[in-house]
């Protein structure tokens, strides 16, 4: 009988790493969470689904500044503190009284509607290019705290399944991102990762507390916090992510 040896270990894999998030990163469109409110407030008397829906839509126009035009100031403080279009949305479907179970339900349905024609949802062309230019020098996670069932078609649609070494699905952002975090720095410089995201809270500031570097896609201007670099859209953050890794990547 062959004797059983045990396996060579691997080599820790020491590329600088990339940490991406999806809503509102990789794509942008917002013709899901426009699904998500609509959903949302589907059970909503009409004039209070109207009141809803026409809120929303300011925000996405003009972010928090639509709160300076709103009368009712529990609305306005909905607004000035959503971080995104999805927590708005949340924001405002807790407001109208809409149920929890029922602002969940309206979220899994936007990701299966993600996956149909009718959804426009692209990747923004240029983050795609820039990873796959990254790719095989810098090690490119996407971490999301969307659930593992339905993700992996949607990347397939969005034609990027194989564009990240790894996915972190129910990644619990912030406190899972700030353990996964430490977790990758064991040993390391915090230097050596940075993190791309537009939500403050969740992608940048546990990146920045351990003193890596992070990409913040400010695109309603709330400047929550410094980052490594700031930008309304994530074309004017690239360049950044470019020299964090030709630094690293020349040492």
């Amino acid at each position: 009988m062959a004797e059983l040896t045990a396996p060579e270990p691997t080599a820790p894999d020491r590329r600088p790493i990339l940490v991406v998030d999806f809503d509102g990163t990789v794509y942008r469109d917002d013709s899901p969470v426009r699904f998500y409110a609509e959903h949302a407030a589907g059970s909503l008397p009409a004039e209070w689904r109207g009141r809803f829906l026409d809120l929303f839509e300011a925000y996405l126009e003009r972010g928090i500044a639509a709160a300076d035009r709103v009368a009712d100031e529990a609305a306005a403080a909905v607004l000035r503190g959503s971080v995104d279009a999805w927590g708005a949305a949340a924001g405002l479907a807790a407001l109208s009284g809409v149920a929890p179970a029922a602002t969940e339900e309206a979220f899994l349905a936007s990701r299966q509607y993600m996956l149909t024609a009718a959804c426009q949802v692209t990747a923004v062309p240029a983050l795609v290019e820039a990873i796959e230019k990254l790719r095989g020098k810098v090690r490119v996670v996407l971490a999301t705290n969307s659930p593992a069932g339905g993700l992996a078609p949607l990347l397939e649609r969005l034609g990027i399944g194989a564009l990240f070494a790894e996915v972190v699905s129910g990644a619990n952002k912030p406190e899972g991102l700030r353990r996964w975090i430490a977790a990758e720095l064991a040993g390391r410089e915090p230097g050596e990762l940075f993190s791309l995201g537009d939500h403050y809270v969740n992608e940048i500031e546990p990146a920045m507390a351990v003193g890596a570097r992070a990409g913040y896609i400010d695109r309603f201007g709330r400047a929550d916090g410094p980052a490594t670099v700031t930008a309304a859209v994530v074309e004017d953050i690239l360049p950044g992510v470019f020299a964090w890794a030709r630094a690293l990547i020349t040492q």
